[in-house]
């Protein structure tokens, strides 16, 4: 078992969250090897934290929640299982990344539902986390599951056999999405849910003056709940709000008098051809919006601002947006950058009026830290936005980590001020985000079910509050 120095755990955060002991890392390769160790640690009360890249930038990396877990580095079972190219499933194991499995899938008429973050995260701890990927929300994409409880046992879930095998959803109550952000045991295997490649992929790219971004979320809800034809997860991002004073920072070639309506529009050429015309007049009234632009994702040149976009449309991740968002040349840099990185994640409103007092109160809060932010809603629904909050920082700067988490932890207040809750948290909060959101019937459910499954809770403490 390999020990780290607490020097070593601050420099592997990018969020400069409150530095973890860690009593030691274990690397398990083999399903096995999980429940060997997951009963070593049951008989000597050692708590374990499973991790499947580490690359949880901005919530905490690979940090655990709480001191004194030994880390259980799962990105060694690294692989695909099964690959059914008929049904559209593959089976695969935690330290599969974006890049592997997308790679699998070349040529076939299967794609991988990449996000937006490194080409080597992986694709099972981004799901049970409900990252969003380019297409829908990722927890759309889990279909069944292995899992090794504390007692050593597995069990799976959704249709997935014991064999590795999926067959769909079967008789009986499902409990996949039980392990979804919880902590009842150790998720060894996933069938995931593949896109069909489509015919046309017609990708939205246009900027827009800061003050239609109101409108313009209002007029893209329109669009979606009277039917987009099409297949695709559009985003307004990149609203940003800066302070009249302070050392403050965003990306490099970031426009704060700008935001960005962009997503792809997904299926045959003729559907293509409609959800284009009908989400231009369903943008008619909004400023700006003439200069829209829907392009063909295959035929986006390298050099277009867009292209990393484009290609993560069509199935094929890349670490280009990221390092270009936080400066760095490579991801293994990212934790130890010159850059700072944390993110606020709300459920977000789908309306003109709400979305823009939603703004106007976090402006209040970036002009109180002297800290910019930029807020992106991930329209994956009718009714809600995910909504992903950025605050940049400079690491080197003294008091900036410091403005940033009170601007997060003031921006978290003025949110659920607003109605806004959280649906997925970073190491500091994430148990009292769940108390915050969880009525005390739910939380006595939570507890008996982690109760009965983890008695001495062993598996990922504090980890969503269970």
């Amino acid at each position: 078992m390999q020990a780290l120095s607490r020097s070593e755990q601050r420099s592997r955060d990018v969020g400069g969250h409150r530095p973890r002991s860690v009593a030691g890392v274990e690397t398990p390769r083999t399903l096995d090897e999980v429940r060997a160790l997951v009963r070593q640690a049951t008989a000597e009360r050692r708590r374990l934290y499973p991790i499947s890249t580490g690359r949880n930038w901005g919530m905490g990396s690979a940090l655990p929640v709480t001191d004194d877990n030994v880390l259980v580095d799962l990105g060694g079972m690294n692989r695909i299982r099964g690959l059914d190219l008929e049904a559209g499933f593959a089976v695969i194991e935690p330290g599969v990344t974006q890049r592997q499995l997308a790679a699998a899938l070349r040529e076939t008429p299967w794609m991988l539902n990449v996000t937006a973050s490194c080409a080597d995260t992986s694709v099972i701890g981004n799901a049970l986390d409900r990252g969003d990927g380019c297409i829908r929300s990722r927890v759309h994409d889990v279909a069944g599951l292995e899992a090794v409880l504390a007692d050593g046992s597995v069990v799976t879930t959704g249709g997935l056999d014991p064999a590795g095998r999926y067959h769909g959803r079967v008789a009986g109550p499902d409990l996949t999405q039980a392990f979804v952000q919880h902590n009842l045991g150790v998720v060894t295997a996933m069938a995931v849910s593949l896109v069909p490649r489509p015919e046309t992929i017609g990708l939205v790219y246009g900027r827009m003056p800061r003050e239609q971004a109101g409108m313009a979320v209002g007029a893209v809800s329109d669009f979606l709940r009277r039917g987009n034809p099409a297949d695709g997860l559009l985003r307004v991002r990149e609203v940003s709000l800066v302070p009249g004073s302070g050392d403050w920072m965003l990306p490099e070639g970031v426009d704060p008098n700008l935001f960005t309506i962009l997503g792809p529009l997904m299926g045959g050429n003729a559907t293509v051809e409609l959800a284009e015309e009908l989400l231009r007049k369903a943008l008619i009234e909004v400023e700006g919006a003439e200069a829209l632009r829907v392009v063909d994702a295959a035929e986006v040149a390298p050099d277009d601002p867009i292209y990393p976009r484009a290609l993560m449309s069509q199935g094929i991740p890349t670490c280009r947006g990221v390092h270009n968002a936080l400066g760095v040349t490579s991801c293994e840099r990212i934790d130890e950058g010159a850059m700072g990185f944390l993110a606020l994640m709300p459920l977000l409103p789908m309306h003109a009026r709400k979305t823009d007092e939603v703004i106007a109160a976090l402006q209040t809060a970036v002009d109180r830290h002297g800290t910019a932010l930029m807020v992106e809603l991930n329209l994956v629904g009718k009714h809600l936005a995910n909504g992903v909050i950025q605050i940049f920082f400079e690491r080197g700067v003294a008091d900036a980590p410091y403005r940033a988490h009170q601007l997060r932890n003031d921006a978290s207040c003025v949110l659920r001020g607003h109605g806004c809750a959280i649906y997925r948290s970073d190491i500091d909060h994430a148990a009292a985000d769940v108390w915050s959101e969880t009525s005390t019937a739910g939380l006595g459910m939570l507890h008996r079910l982690k109760t009965a499954l983890d008695p001495d809770g062993l598996i990922s403490p504090g980890r969503y509050g269970a």
